[in-house]
C-alpha cells in the first residue's frame, strides 16, 4: 500500500472508531424503522450483532484497537448497504442521517483499495452474521420482538458507555496499516484451514 493511501485510511478509520458508538445507532434505528425494506433492517441487525458481540473477527480483542477496524470498516459498509437497499421507504431514513451518510461511498471505496483482497472476505460476513446468536438469538430475531429490541438497545447503551476509543486516547495509535491487515489476514488464513 503507498504511503498517501495509508494515510488516507488510517486517518478515516480514525475517524470511524471515535464515531462507532453512533454509527451503531443509526444501524439500530434502521433495523428498528418497519418503513425500511426487511433485507435493510436485516443488514442493520446483522452488524448491530456482531460488533456488540464478543465475537470478533480479530479475535478477543487481543488487539483492542485493531479488534474495533473491522467493526468500523463493517458498520459503514452495512451503512451503505441500507442504502442501496432499503428501498424508497429509504429516503427518509436517509434524510434523517445526512451528516452520518456523508461519504459513506468514497468510504467504503477507500476500504476496498486498501484492503485489497481482504476486502470481499470481510464485506461478505455481513451476510453471515444475520445467523450469529447473541445472547440466545439470532441477528435477525431482534427484529420481530419488542422486549429483544429493547434489550439490544439497552446493550447499545452499555457499549457506548463502556466504549474508551476517543480522538485523544487514539492520537499517535493508528501508524501503520500493516499490523491491522496482517491480523485480517491471520484470521481469514485461520478460517481457511477450518474448512479444508
Amino acid at each position: 500500500m503507498d504511503k498517501q493511501l495509508e494515510r488516507q485510511f488510517l486517518a478515516t478509520i480514525g475517524r470511524y472508531l471515535v464515531s462507532l458508538p453512533f454509527d451503531l445507532k443509526v444501524l439500530y434505528e434502521a433495523m428498528t424503522d418497519p418503513e425500511l425494506d426487511p433485507a435493510a433492517r436485516e443488514v442493520a441487525a446483522a452488524a448491530v450483532v456482531y460488533v456488540l458481540s464478543p465475537s470478533d473477527i480479530v479475535g478477543d480483542r487481543e488487539h483492542k484497537l485493531a479488534g474495533f477496524v473491522d467493526d468500523a470498516i463493517l458498520v459503514r459498509t452495512a451503512l451503505k448497504r441500507v442504502a442501496e437497499i432499503g428501498g424508497e421507504s429509504a429516503q427518509p431514513f436517509l434524510a434523517r442521517f445526512t451528516e452520518e451518510y456523508a461519504g459513506v461511498e468514497e468510504d467504503v471505496a477507500l476500504f476496498q483499495q486498501a484492503l485489497g483482497d481482504l476486502h470481499p472476505w470481510l464485506v461478505g460476513k455481513l451476510d453471515a452474521f444475520k445467523k450469529l446468536v447473541y445472547k440466545g438469538r439470532r441477528a435477525t430475531d431482534y427484529l420481530d420482538e419488542e422486549a429483544a429490541t429493547s434489550f439490544l438497545y439497552d446493550e447499545w447503551l452499555a457499549f457506548q458507555t463502556d466504549y474508551d476509543i476517543t480522538e485523544t486516547t487514539l492520537e499517535g495509535r493508528l501508524r501503520r496499516a500493516d499490523p491491522i491487515l496482517e491480523l485480517l489476514r491471520r484470521r481469514r488464513a485461520e478460517e481457511a484451514k477450518k474448512i479444508s
